[in-house]
């Protein structure tokens, strides 16, 4: 069985960027990581434009990826982490930007 990594997605209000970024993570993954399996999992903070309807296709059209959508608006903050509770496998590269010394 291959390790599987889950790339979790917030979004809203993000109709111009879910396809293109879906492609763009499958062919990473598949060119770079082809020894992993994976899933996307978007999760959409209660979007008001096209976004839920291209993530239905998305999902539609291929098993690995996922969405969960938000009855409201949960923050940009909450949504997320409820997204990461959902996936598979999940880890947090810390890149310091965010602690003061």
């Amino acid at each position: 069985m291959r390790k599987k990594i889950s790339i979790v997605i917030p979004t809203y209000n993000e109709e111009a960027n879910v396809v293109p970024l879906s492609k763009a993570v499958i062919e990473v993954m598949e060119r770079d990581l082809s020894e992993y399996d994976y899933e996307i999992l978007f999760i959409d903070n209660h979007s008001k434009d096209n976004t839920q309807a291209l993530l239905r296709g998305l999902c539609a059209n291929n098993k690995k990826i996922k969405a969960i959508f938000n009855a409201k608006n949960f923050g940009q903050a909450r949504s997320p982490v409820y997204g990461m509770k959902q996936a598979s496998f999940l880890l947090l590269p810390d890149d310091q930007q965010n602690h003061r010394y």
